[in-house]
């Protein structure tokens, strides 16, 4: 399960021990633009852990247990200036609190993975962590391995004792002061997050929690398909605080050298080029780079409507399965379930492509500039900026800046008066001044 946020928030429970399932869990959510992911059953230890703070992660906190159950970790985006002041790790790997700020807002995130059933001692624990670090802005969530309500969240209604299993969880709830962020939005509709092929059943165990009165933050709840795990995502578009976005460089992706219609596309671009330009008024050394600025548009170009096309294809299989896994939820039979299963094959093909070709790249990077300085390593050492990120400065007057250009603009205005102040200094006397910047961190 995983989460976004400061815009938008998701999660999901996926289990992400194999490289291609991590590469593709990571892009689903780079793509969805998910600024803080909460994942569960990530089986994953320590070492392991690590590898998930890539591209887009700026921060990785995790708790794990072993390689081969529980464990449970939230990722960062790396333009959310998010500054930790406490993180709970449980030892079983069943739960994650961190305590901290994203600008002036403090916050407090707790990602657990319920035991299957889930004990009542889980919840008491559950409870006295969160209600130590609890906000004004307190985020739960997770797989709850449980419903609160047997009519809506479950098809078909059990007739077991699994009908009792979310009565704790709802009086922890209450003395917390939580709602269920989806519910609240859609009180009557019914939608489930997670499929049960034995039973052949469905319900909805993956939730968000928050307190009222931060409902009126959320833009957004939904559910996604399940097609890269037994668990849909569940996205949650909260507002916390607009944050600066960041600006990249382009650079040519290496790879499509070896792509042979761009190869064909290029050819022809040069020849074009060159029959309207190449004649004998023409400087050849401008003429050249000319033709550099111009393969450079039409790289950017072709680039382009081929991410347009691949998206608008993954895009299209995504809302398929959408509409087939509704079908299926309203109408459970045999066929509708072979048609689920055949488009999420579909979709998992073109993931499972798209991260082939990225782990690819990333191992021919490493072989070629592992054990040298260069701008690899550069990028590598350059992921620990997030670490020492300023959160927020006090400038002389006392007024606090938060914002990524106000922060600047202060340092750059302290920096000048200094400069200032030391020209005015006598030769014969030695004065001494001291700049005091208040950084929170």
């Amino acid at each position: 399960m995983g989460a976004a946020w400061t815009t938008s928030e998701s999660q999901v429970s996926w289990s992400i021990h194999h490289p291609i399932k991590r590469k593709k869990i990571l892009s689903s959510l780079k793509k969805d633009k998910v600024q803080i992911a909460f994942l569960q059953e990530t089986h994953l230890v320590d070492k392991e852990h690590m590898k998930l703070k890539r591209d887009w992660v700026g921060q990785a906190h995790y708790s794990s247990f072993s390689s081969n159950s529980r464990g449970v970790a939230v990722l960062i985006h790396k333009s959310v200036p998010f500054v930790l002041e406490t993180c709970k790790k449980d030892p079983e790997g069943r739960y994650i609190l961190l305590h901290g700020t994203i600008q002036d807002v403090h916050l407090t995130m707790m990602n657990i993975y319920a035991p299957s059933p889930p004990l009542s001692s889980f919840w008491t624990k559950i409870a006295s962590e969160l209600a130590e670090y609890k906000c004004d802005l307190t985020l739960l969530g997770g797989d709850f391995n449980c419903v609160l309500d047997n009519n809506l969240d479950r098809s078909p209604i059990p007739t077991d004792g699994r009908c009792n299993m979310g009565g704790t969880l709802a009086k922890m709830l209450e003395e917390l002061n939580l709602v269920d962020a989806w519910r609240s939005i859609n009180p009557s509709s019914k939608d489930f997050t997670f499929y049960s092929n034995p039973h052949n059943s469905y319900s909805r165990i993956d939730l968000f929690f928050l307190p009222p009165e931060s409902l009126g933050q959320v833009n957004r709840c939904e559910i996604g398909s399940i097609y890269l795990s037994d668990h849909a995502p569940v996205y949650l578009d909260l507002n916390i605080k607009e944050t600066t976005p960041t600006t990249t460089r382009w650079r040519f992706p290496s790879h499509f050298i070896i792509d042979k219609d761009y190869k064909k596309r290029m050819e022809e671009e040069l020849k074009l080029y060159f029959d309207e330009n190449d004649n004998s008024d023409t400087n050849p050394e401008f003429l050249w780079e000319a033709a550099k600025a111009y393969i450079r548009g039409s790289t950017i170009s072709y680039i382009a409507n081929r991410k347009k096309k691949l998206l608008l294809e993954q895009n299209q299989l995504e809302k398929d399965l959408k509409a087939a896994e509704m079908a299926h939820k309203s109408n459970p039979t045999k066929n509708n379930l072979i048609k689920a299963q055949a488009v999420r094959a579909a979709l998992n093909s073109v993931l499972n492509e798209k991260a082939s070709r990225s782990l690819f790249s990333q191992k021919q990077r490493l072989y070629e500039y592992g054990n040298k300085p260069s701008k690899y390593l550069a990028r590598i050492l350059n992921q620990k900026d997030t670490q020492n990120t300023i959160g927020a400065i006090r400038d002389s007057k006392g007024t606090r800046h938060y914002d990524r250009h106000s922060i600047n603009k202060t340092v750059k205005m302290t920096k000048k008066k200094f400069e200032f102040n030391e020209s005015k200094q006598n030769t014969g006397t030695l004065q001494i001044r001291y700049i005091q910047l208040y950084l929170e961190t």
